[in-house]
């Protein structure tokens, strides 16, 4: 899946290209799906930064079966089922060349679908509530568009490792509803009511400890409002596609209030280290059956362009998945 130039879904093509071959390191995948995420809307509308120049295999979060190995990889083993997030792009493929040390194998409890999405909102959820967030058991924490993919993931893994109250944004009354199920004490439609606001009720106006942010903009501004003395808010990205005008750096040092930034593809080409902790833990609450990636809907390959455009109209409740196995 390519596009020759920047554009709406319109642009997205398949196209016939070489099988490519694994090289040192990396490992040749057969995609069984994959995820549409806001980074490929972005990169196909030329606004994300960074991004290749057209055309380009998109796609990042993948699930299939490990086809072939490359020099100097001794595993994941020909057969096994993977999935991961490849922050080079092409994943929206019937194959994959990708590095061996970004795969992991599917846990059992996965379906296809799920384990497609699954690494990339669940590993950044995880770094940004232990690592980056520094989460202490029974702490209160914000999270914003908790019913998308990275939002449900955060809900269910701060409830998992001990937060206090956890009270969840999102677009709708149907959402908010969604939201309250998968563990938020309190739930916000943002698009009637004062997130920040309900925020300041429910802690009685001291905010909260931490505050989990992805939609930048406007939001990430009236977040600063929603920390609580000494506390953190961590940015992962801006689905709204906007930065922030309203960050003062007063805000910082008199309220002792420390913001950090993460992008797991950073870290998976950087400090793939630091991201073992993540899988580690992430794996294990799958086995447990303590928390299960959402899919909001599943669409075939001849619809790519259909599933960015639900996603991009804001209507999935978790991860928007795209199967290349054919319908039976």
């Amino acid at each position: 899946m390519r596009f020759a130039r920047h554009g709406g879904p319109e642009v997205l093509s398949w196209d016939e290209v070489p099988v490519p071959q694994p090289g040192p390191g990396e490992v040749l995948v057969r995609v069984s799906a994959f995820a549409v995420n806001w980074a490929d809307l972005l990169e196909r509308a030329g606004r994300y930064p960074g991004a290749p120049a057209p055309p380009y295999v998109t796609g990042h979060d993948l699930t299939g079966v490990v086809e072939a190995l490359g020099p100097g990889v001794s595993g994941p083993a020909v057969g096994t089922r993977v999935f991961g997030v490849i922050p080079r792009g092409g994943a929206a493929a019937e194959y994959v060349a990708a590095p061996a040390a970004q795969l992991y194998p599917v846990p059992e409890t996965l379906s296809d679908a799920q384990a497609a999405g699954a690494a990339g909102p669940y590993l950044t959820a995880d770094a940004a509530i232990v690592t980056m967030g520094r989460l202490a058991e029974g702490e209160d924490v914000l999270v914003h568009a908790a019913a998308g993919a990275y939002g449900s993931a955060c809900v269910q893994l701060c409830r998992a490792y001990g937060a206090g109250r956890i009270i969840a944004t999102a677009g709708s009354d149907a959402k908010t509803e969604q939201v309250r199920a998968w563990g938020a004490d309190v739930a916000v439609n943002y698009t009637t009511t004062d997130f920040a606001e309900v925020v300041r009720e429910v802690t009685g106006g001291r905010g909260v400890p931490l505050v989990l942010e992805s939609v930048g903009g406007d939001v990430l501004g009236r977040s600063l409002e929603c920390v609580s003395p000494g506390g953190r808010l961590v940015s992962v990205g801006a689905s709204s596609g906007r930065s922030s005008s309203r960050f003062r750096l007063h805000t910082l040092f008199e309220l002792g209030i420390s913001v950090s930034g993460f992008t797991l593809g950073l870290w998976l080409e950087h400090h793939p280290e630091l991201v073992r902790p993540s899988v580690e833990r992430v794996l294990r609450l799958f086995a447990e059956g303590r928390a299960a990636p959402v899919v909001g809907r599943v669409f075939p390959a001849a619809e790519v362009a259909a599933a960015h455009e639900f996603l991009a109209d804001r209507r999935s409740v978790g991860r928007t998945v795209v199967t290349m196995t054919p319908a039976p």
